[in-house]
């Protein structure tokens, strides 16, 4: 996943006044704790962080070691303070997961997009294949993330489908409890193409019946465990 699409920038004036800003009211709060947040695997996760320093346009934080573990993978940062109108969005210019530090610079105002999701949204263990299909034939792709109302699909080449498009998915999903498989055959709506170069990224919404939609929910719930156990696990 693209760290775009989970934000949508809010320039206020313009990116070098609105950073000067930014570090102003951070230079003049340096006692403020600030809540970090990082999407890893799809899941938010977000601890509280501190300032330990300002210096030339770089703010030196003291963080969680969980915290600091998914800024080295995303190499940037979302940040929450009672400071800020906005949540600001950074770039992750050193990481140390060790010793609970990173530093960031190039602040920016954003609204994360992510935060507006109806449901948690989780990146699958493995990129299970998928049968896509549609009028126009069968389509095959690998999924890469499921919420209880949406797939993203990867496709390796750019297929005749077109946002709007009903299809029918299917795929197995594998408890990471059990490793039981979930067989999942259900209607989807193309809503959305991303991608410069292959994979595509396709977006469907789906509406599960009721039996389907509790496999799910379940399996996005031990999804979930899993994934903070790795990342606690990596860090131990």
């Amino acid at each position: 996943m693209n760290i775009t699409d989970l934000y949508s920038t809010r320039i206020q004036k313009n990116f070098d006044e609105d950073q000067a800003e930014i570090l102003a009211v951070l230079q003049a709060n340096l006692k403020k704790p600030l809540k970090l947040i990082n999407y890893y695997k799809g899941i938010p996760l977000s601890y509280p962080a501190t300032i330990a320093s300002i210096s030339k346009g770089i703010v030196d934080l003291d963080v969680h070691e969980v915290q600091a573990f998914t800024i080295e993978q995303t190499h940037s940062t979302f940040i929450r303070s009672p400071l800020f109108k906005h949540a600001l969005f950074a770039q992750a210019q050193y990481v140390n997961v060790s010793k609970r530090a990173a530093a960031f610079v190039q602040f920016s105002y954003v609204e994360i997009m992510a935060e507006h999701r109806s449901f948690v949204r989780v990146a699958v263990d493995s990129q299970e294949p998928v049968s896509i299909e549609s009028p126009l034939g069968t389509i095959e792709g690998q999924l890469y993330d499921i919420s209880l109302s949406g797939l993203n699909i990867l496709i390796d080449y750019t297929c005749p489908l077109e946002p709007g498009a009903e299809t029918t998915v299917q795929f197995v999903l594998r408890s990471p409890e059990t490793a039981q498989a979930i067989n999942a055959r259900l209607p989807a709506i193309l809503i959305g193409i991303a991608g410069d170069v292959p994979p595509y990224s396709y977006r469907f919404a789906i509406s599960p019946e009721k039996q389907l939609e509790s496999q799910i929910s379940q399996y996005i719930f031990q999804r979930q465990v899993a994934i903070i156990r790795g990342v606690k696990e990596v860090i131990s």
